[in-house]
């Protein structure tokens, strides 16, 4: 019951964020750089949440648990590889930009990186262990 409660909520979650997104980007206009990383955050986020929740009702329909010891050991290593890229993203981005366009990085540009890093590197991590089935 637990399990299928969490799935429920997470699904309510995910369909308020889709609708609150998609009028955020039908009353956007024209973008600017500054909008388009806003966007692709949203965009990982929604995607690897909708994968997990997928994932989880998959496992429910087979009447297993929505979430296994190897799911849990996936998640924890995705979650570690996603801090570990944010924070040396936090270090790159800075000294990347500096070096070789020799521009200062505004707070939240590096902010978006960071938290697109992190995305990207967790999303991609889940995939590939739950995928490799370690």
């Amino acid at each position: 019951m637990k399990d299928k409660l969490g799935i429920v909520v997470g699904i309510g979650i995910v369909a308020a964020v889709i609708v609150t997104f998609s009028f955020y980007v039908l009353n956007a206009g024209n973008l600017e750089l500054n909008e388009i990383f806003p966007i692709l955050i949203v965009s990982i986020l929604v995607a690897s949440v909708m994968y997990i929740l997928w994932d989880r009702i998959k496992n429910i329909r087979k009447g297993l648990p929505a979430q296994d010891e190897r799911l849990k050991i996936t998640n924890y290593r995705a979650c570690y590889y996603g801090f570990i890229a944010s924070i040396w993203s936090a270090v790159g981005a800075p000294l990347v930009s500096g070096i070789l366009f020799d521009y200062e990085l505004p707070g939240n540009y590096v902010t978006a990186i960071v938290v697109l890093c992190g995305g990207l590197t967790f999303m991609i991590s889940y995939l590939y262990l739950a995928w490799k089935g370690e």
